[in-house]
């Protein structure tokens, strides 16, 4: 178990560039209405003894709003959470139903949207159009994730919403610079539809960092199911299903690396590839496997010219 003493603690630094990054998060959480995302958030940021005092007073005061209008977030998820997230689900396919029956320019509205919106758009017209049962309307989104390469994150996003269209079959991307096939039905829909040993990388860094670090397992997953978005279909993708022993703790400590030198500018590395166990046979495939993460964070989160 890797520990941090405190005066690392006191050091630790909250660049501008990632505090507004956060920031944003906890704006889109809010108006999505994930206030348990949002807290967690809040929860890390305040671990920050040297953030100005102005935004932690402002963090706090949002953070005691939280927990006084939405007491849920103070548990954890449940079955029955997991069961109201399903209903959620089945009325947003009827209320799209409706609206289409409604509104004969509704697909098209959503379709355009998918084309010419922002980030957040596309992915929110994906979303609904998972719920349109018409074969014209799959065979769009097709053209659409084929014509050109996408972000990651929507161009994943898209090959989930044909599975839940009923697509089936392979089907060729541009991605990261090239091209790669997949098969749509085999396409996650959610992190446990993922196989067990990418799923292990998350509890491993769970693990390592819950003593002196609980919140940074939540960062690590958001970071982690995101670079799955980037990989999902390429070589690296195949290369993780296809690990051997001792690769999750390669993998994992390489993304506990990456992650801490992005949010705090600097990772203990002896110290944690002790904690992780990674041994010089080992460090070849973790500086491979680092490398990639870096390539990935700078890609979609590039640092500041």
């Amino acid at each position: 178990m890797i520990i941090i003493t405190e005066p690392s603690i006191n050091n630790l630094v909250l660049f501008p560039k990632t505090e507004q990054f956060y920031e944003e998060e906890i704006t889109r959480f809010l108006q999505h209405e994930q206030y348990n995302d949002a807290l967690q958030l809040l929860t890390f940021l305040l671990r920050f003894p040297n953030a100005d005092q102005q935004k932690t007073d402002q963090w706090e005061a949002l953070l005691h709003w939280l927990q006084t209008m939405h007491p849920e977030t103070l548990f954890p998820a449940t079955s029955v959470m997991e069961e109201e997230q399903e209903e959620e689900e089945e009325l947003l396919r009827q209320y799209i139903q409706e609206k289409t029956t409604d509104d004969s320019a509704y697909i098209e509205k959503t379709l355009n949207m998918l084309r010419e919106g922002s980030l957040e758009q596309q992915v929110a017209a994906l979303e609904q159009l998972a719920f349109v049962e018409l074969s014209e309307v799959s065979q769009a989104v097709k053209r659409w994730i084929t014509e050109k390469g996408r972000h990651p994150h929507v161009q994943f996003k898209a090959l989930q919403t044909l599975k839940k269209m009923g697509e089936q079959g392979f089907i060729e991307l541009p991605k990261n610079g090239g091209l790669v096939l997949v098969e749509i039905e085999e396409t996650p829909l959610i992190p446990e539809d993922f196989p067990m040993q990418i799923r292990d990388m998350i509890r491993r860094v769970g693990e390592i960092s819950e003593t002196e670090q609980p919140d940074f397992v939540y960062f690590a997953s958001q970071t982690w199911h995101e670079f799955l978005s980037y990989a999902y279909g390429t070589s690296i993708y195949s290369d993780l299903l296809r690990m051997e022993e001792g690769a999750v703790d390669v993998w994992a400590s390489a993304l506990h690396v990456t992650l801490q030198e992005k949010l705090f500018g600097m990772a203990n590395r002896e110290e944690l590839l002790d904690a992780y166990g990674i041994v010089d046979s080992m460090k070849l495939q973790w500086k491979r496997a680092h490398l990639t993460l870096q390539t990935f964070m700078n890609q979609m989160n590039p640092n500041p010219s």
